[in-house]
């Protein structure tokens, strides 16, 4: 936590903190799926939606999950949006009026094929003026940093089945280390991962910190220690569950390093259809 948080007060003094100017609307940055209902109805990247439904979408990340969950809860119902067209300047009269039939997921929700964010006219960069105040930036990044990751953890814990699979290992996290550094973004990712490493081990499971504090409360509780050999074969078999789901989250960032087509090779070779896991 103490490392976390010294790297955001060295990105606060060295970088600055970025605020980003926001504009109404959310905007489409991308295009998931070219034969989905968005690319159906004439959607295209850097098109921005101001009005769904007839109501207006706000700014910001809480605008992009408002069009998310309507686009979920339609269940294939038209949609009707008002889509400011990619390279026109933000004027209500230059909008266009488009109807969408999402498609069905397996589980019945809503999908356009669209990846959705909020409408950024520009970021400006704020750098601190006087040690105090570097200090209040300072601590104001991490206490975001910090809500924001344990938002995450719950979220993850709350699905696990379902938000397995944007679980990174080792690789992943040095690849998304090597992209941030390239975008002189190091130390807050730094401290994105100093703090998920102290969150992780706080748990109370054995083998992680957390585990070890939850023993000894009980040891306190109990007025006496607790059986050596018990507290050895928990830890042991924690420490083998661990150990197995990161070599699970190795050979998942080992599989999204190898190209489609090998894995299309290895499929015919071993008789695999498309799909099956081995």
């Amino acid at each position: 936590m103490i490392l976390s948080y010294a790297a955001i007060f060295g990105s606060v003094v060295i970088m600055g903190v970025s605020h980003p100017v926001l504009l109404p609307g959310v905007v489409v940055p991308g295009i998931a799926d070219a034969n989905g209902a968005a690319a159906r109805a004439g959607l295209v990247a850097g098109d921005v939606i101001t009005e769904i439904n007839g109501q207006a979408v706000g700014m910001g990340d809480e605008a992009t999950r408002m069009v998310v969950q309507t686009v979920k809860d339609s269940r294939g119902r038209t949609l009707h949006l008002l889509v400011q067209r990619a390279g026109s300047d933000v004027d209500e009269d230059d909008a266009e009026d488009i109807e969408i039939v999402p498609d069905r997921s397996i589980d019945g929700f809503g999908v356009i094929g669209v990846r959705l964010a909020a409408h950024v006219d520009k970021v400006q960069t704020v750098f601190p003026k006087t040690p105090l105040e570097t200090v209040g930036m300072a601590n104001s990044e991490f206490g975001t940093l910090f809500s924001n990751t344990l938002a995450g953890f719950f979220k993850l814990f709350s699905n696990l089945g379902a938000n397995a699979g944007n679980l990174a290992g080792p690789v992943g996290v040095m690849q998304m280390g090597a992209e941030a550094g390239k975008q002189g973004a190091l130390l807050t990712f730094a401290a994105l991962i100093s703090l998920n490493l102290g969150l992780m081990n706080a748990i109370p499971l054995p083998a992680l910190d957390g585990g070890q504090l939850l023993l000894i409360a009980v040891e306190v509780a109990r007025g006496k220690p607790l059986n050596a050999d018990v507290t050895r074969t928990v830890n042991g078999v924690f420490l083998t569950l661990l150990l197995c789901v990161s070599l699970s989250l190795l050979v998942g960032d080992i599989e999204r390093l190898i190209p489609p087509g090998v894995i299309s090779s290895l499929e015919g070779i071993l008789g695999l259809t498309p799909g099956q896991t081995l």
